[in-house]
This record gives C-alpha cells, structure tokens and sequence, in this order.
C-alpha cells in the first residue's frame, strides 16, 4: 500500500514527483483508500482543460490552498482583472533564481491555472532580465479575495490578517519577503505603512508570541525584526511547509 505519511518534516508534500504518485494512487483507490489525506493538498492539475462558467463558479479555496495565497498576497502575490472577466486572477512573478520555489507553488496551484509558467522578459538599465509568472485562471473564489487586500487598488493590510495568517500562509510570507541577515529573520514589508506593519507585528506577538521590533531601510521603510531568541520557535512553525530552496532565509543551510 502506497505510505502518505511524510517522513522527513523538511522535504515539501508539494514535491511535484510526489503529488503525481498521490493522485494516481487515489484515484486508483477511490473505493477501498482509508487514509486522511489533507484536503488541498491532492488536487489535480487542470491546466489545458476548459472550465465553464458554472463550473468556475464552483470552485472554492479550501484551507491549505486559501493559506497558500494568503502568504503570496503577503509577499510578491497580486490579482488582476482583465477587461474579459469581472472576476480576479492570482499572479506572482519570480526571478530566475527563484524558479524552484516558483514550480513549487505552481505545483500547489495547478489546479486553478490554464497554463504553465511562462518566461517574462524585461530590460532594466540596458539589462535584459528574465522572470518566471504563474497567473491563475479569472475566478470568482479569487475576486472574493480581494477586498481583503486592495483598496482602490492598492495593497493594504487590513485586520482579518488575523485570521488569515496560518502557519501555512506565514512561511510563504516569509519565502517571499524573508531575508536572514546572518543574525535572524527580516520580513521586507517595504510596501506597507507604518501602521499596517505595526498591525502584522501584532499578529505575530498575540497569536504566535513571536516578538519583534521595527527596523528602517533606507530611512523609510519600516521592516520587521524578528528577535533572534524567537527564530527557533518561528522555524518549529513553519518549517512543513517551506520549500528546501528556501531555509537559507531562516538561517538553515
């Protein structure tokens, strides 16, 4: 019988070799498996397949995928709307040398896009640069998402970041935004105020009692600080769900 269980806490679920023996293993077994698989976590792919509307409309975000993009929007994440659809898609943009952790949560969301990553090009100071983007497919269990993040279309901090901010979506935050500066964990919110960061860091003291002070970049930026004698509780938390490309931003070689 094909063992589900994770042996090694530091090697993803998310593996994409593994996801694929998961759901071929049940979808053989639909009538004798027993075993609890983590809802989210088994859905297949369904890029190159047309959805209708109907069946658009009844896709929803269960808990470990909705955390997921949580923890993107925190970061690097953004939805769009095209001039087609009234409904939201999810995008994220990667450089190159994040394209691990890009397949990683492409392998997560396979089941929401139409199409692969595909290569971005852009020049920068006479620079050609290249990225990877992952954009999921116009759905409204993404629009309803947005109010929780945007207002007049800016990305703002709002106070259901309380609820919202899982294990799960708090080690993509930190996937995204983190930075260890040789000493502990930096969070990067350059693109928040001074209140909505002061907001974040109340969610991590009052629901992970993880403390931390505010740090300037560049004299402007406020950043979080994650002090260093909270960096091994903040590892035991998120640790499951990083990516192994990933550990070197909690100070993990």
């Amino acid at each position: 019988m094909f063992n589900l269980e994770m042996k090694n806490p530091l090697k993803s679920y998310d593996d994409s070799k593994l996801i694929k023996e998961k759901v071929l293993y049940l979808n053989n077994n639909k009538n004798t498996n027993k075993s609890l698989v983590l809802w989210g976590t088994n859905l297949h792919n369904t890029v190159g397949v047309k959805l209708t509307r109907n069946e658009l409309n009844m896709v929803k975000l269960p808990y470990f995928i909705k955390s997921v993009i949580i923890g993107i929007l925190l970061s690097d994440g953004y939805i769009i709307f095209s001039t087609k659809s009234k409904n939201g898609r999810l995008g994220l943009t990667q450089s190159l040398s994040n394209s691990a952790y890009l397949y990683f949560v492409f392998n997560i969301l396979a089941h929401y896009c139409s199409r692969y990553p595909i290569l971005k090009k852009r020049y920068r100071f006479g620079k050609s640069l290249f990225s990877l983007e992952i954009v999921t497919r116009s759905m409204p269990c993404i629009t309803e998402l947005y109010p929780n993040f945007y207002v007049n279309k800016i990305k703002v901090i709002k106070p259901s970041i309380y609820n919202d901010l899982t294990p799960i979506a708090l080690a993509h935050w930190i996937m995204g935004d983190g930075t260890f500066n040789g000493i502990t964990l930096l969070l990067c919110t350059d693109s928040y105020s001074i209140k909505e960061v002061v907001l974040l860091i109340n969610v991590l003291v009052i629901r992970y009692d993880i403390h931390c002070t505010i740090r300037y970049y560049n004299q402007h930026y406020p950043r979080i600080y994650i002090l260093k004698k909270c960096l091994p509780k903040i590892r035991q938390i998120v640790l499951p769900y990083m990516h192994l490309s990933m550990l070197y931003k909690l100070g993990i070689k």
